[in-house]
């Protein structure tokens, strides 16, 4: 099937406005007022760590549509660079995870999901993705335990859907 040229025209400007609508830049902001760039290995962050005299990141900034933006937590970038996602008040345990869109308007809240009657969200916990495990044809997932087995969890990052667990073959 041939497409008429406006219409081939119109495909290649939405390509481009996509990766206009990325972030890029994403940086950690540690408690001397040091910034590391975000993707630093373990290896990497300990060595920063020891030259900079750094101990904690206390914030991330990063670059929207050419403005730059700037929160007291620690986010990760979602895969497709669309947005961030961190813990809710930076706090590990709230069990909840906030997905932000580029510009750090609130895309979706993601609690704990219940799986079946065992679940109990509330003594569970979840992680930020992306987890080092795949399995279950889960790529980029959240390990984490609904309150009574292990899973990997991944979700629909738009509007936090779970869209596919599947347990380990030995506990995190």
């Amino acid at each position: 099937m041939e497409f008429p040229k406006t219409h081939l025209l119109t495909k290649a400007f939405e390509v481009r406005k996509i990766n206009v609508d990325t972030i890029t830049n994403l940086s950690r902001i540690w408690n001397n007022g040091a910034i590391s760039h975000e993707s630093l290995n373990i290896d990497e962050v300990e060595n920063f760590k020891r030259d900079s005299g750094a101990e904690k990141v206390v914030g991330s900034k990063w670059t929207f549509r050419k403005k730059e933006y700037e929160t007291p937590f620690y986010v990760r970038l979602l895969a497709d660079r669309t947005g961030v996602i961190h813990f809710e008040n930076d706090d590990i345990r709230s069990n909840r995870l906030i997905v932000r869109n580029g510009d750090f308007s609130l895309r979706t809240v993601i609690d704990i999901p219940k799986i079946d009657k065992n679940s109990r969200p509330r003594q569970g916990y979840i992680n930020l993705p992306p987890s080092s495990a795949h399995f279950g044809g889960i790529e980029w997932g959240c390990e984490g335990n609904d309150g009574y087995t292990d899973y990997l969890f991944e979700f629909d990052w738009n509007n936090g859907k779970l869209l596919r667990f599947a347990r380990p073959s030995h506990s995190w």
